[in-house]
């Protein structure tokens, strides 16, 4: 897997998007919320769903993940205009789950390292992706989450930021 020197800039900006983030006040919530409602719905669809799922704190993270995804992707026009469907989401998602699969059937660590590093060097968002995991791995209320629910919601996030990839079709900042 090769980092690039975007990966590098892409870092210090969604470092300044999780600072913004963390300072959301209620305003910026609905605001965000409107927008994200308007331009894909099932984004927010999957993200209120959580709520079945979680506890009331747990929810507000996941709530500061998925912000720092919609940020992160929200200033490109095809994102604004192309909806993720549920079934965008589910191919996604599917093929994520056999990738899983796939890591459970290799013997060696190494060649288990091998299948997810392949997996991350196609993802043009790597930096967004480490920095939902830097979350997970900081995060108080994230870190005392219940471990099947963390890895069935981060996956649903790594299927996003791939849905939102395809969609852009390209780094958004490239």
């Amino acid at each position: 897997m090769k980092i690039t020197q975007n990966d590098i800039n892409e870092t210090i900006e969604l470092s300044d998007l999780m600072v913004k983030i963390d300072r959301m006040d209620p305003e910026y919530v609905t605001m965000l919320s409107d927008e994200i409602f308007k331009q894909q719905p099932f984004f927010l669809t999957v993200l209120i769903g959580y709520r079945l799922d979680v506890k009331p704190a747990e929810l507000e993270e996941i709530m500061k993940l998925y912000f720092l995804i919609w940020e992160y992707f929200r200033s490109n026009k095809n994102v604004q205009t192309k909806k993720i469907t549920e079934a965008d989401f589910e191919k996604v998602q599917d093929r994520n789950i056999e990738m899983l699969r796939h890591l459970q059937c290799e013997e060696y660590q190494s060649d288990k390292l091998n299948v997810f590093l392949n997996d991350l060097g196609n993802m043009k968002s790597k930096s967004l992706l480490a920095s939902v995991h830097f979350r997970y791995k900081t995060i108080p209320t994230l870190m005392k989450m219940n471990e099947e629910s963390k890895g069935i919601i981060f996956i649903g996030i790594k299927c996003f930021i791939e849905c939102f990839e395809t969609t852009c079709k390209k780094s958004r900042i490239a």
